[in-house]
Order: structure tokens, then sequence, then C-alpha cells
């Protein structure tokens, strides 16, 4: 059976860049195989979602410093999704580094 991946897309307010990270990345990644499960949150609300979820990768579209505790999760910066420059060698790190992190 494939592994599914937990992702958190963390931004600002906790709608619109976040969930279009959510979605650009789902794409790309099912592309290269992978399959995941993305779900948005605010920074705000950000520890309480992480503690809960236990994501294995967070994807911010704003500074990584403001994710205070990603519980032991790879913050990546999700700005190359949002502006399309560096999106594809994102795409590579976040599989490179999901297929490190054995059982979902």
């Amino acid at each position: 059976m494939a592994q599914k991946y937990r992702i958190l897309a963390v931004c600002g307010a906790g709608l619109a860049t976040s969930t279009h990270v959510a979605k650009t990345l789902q794409t790309g990644l099912e592309k290269k195989g992978i399959t995941c499960q993305i779900r948005t949150c605010s920074v705000a609300e950000s520890l309480g979602v992480i503690f809960q979820y236990k994501p294995q990768v967070i994807m911010a579209t704003v500074s990584v410093n403001s994710i205070k505790d990603s519980g032991g999760a790879k913050v990546f910066s999700g700005v190359p999704l949002l502006t399309g420059i560096g999106s594809q060698q994102l795409f590579n790190d976040v599989v490179e580094y999901l297929k490190t992190q054995g059982n979902a």
C-alpha cells in the first residue's frame, strides 16, 4: 500500500496562500508518485495543529522562523509555490525528504 504523508501548509491567516500552496503541492507530489494529506492553518493556530496532526513536513508561506515548534517536522518555505520560481527544486527537495521518513 502506498505511503500517505501528512503535510501542513501554514500562512498568515490560514486561508488564501496556504490553500494555494496545498493544492499546488498536492498536484506536484502526485505527479511524482507521492500520496499526501495536506491540512492548512494560520501561524497563530499552528502550534496546536502541529501537536495534533503530527505532520512530517510543514510548508510555510510566512517566515520559517515564525514556526516556533515544528514537532520534529521539516519546515520548508512555500514561497516558490506561490511565485513559481524554484518550485521544481522545492518539489524535489520535499520528495527526497519524505523518502527518508519511513512509515507515516
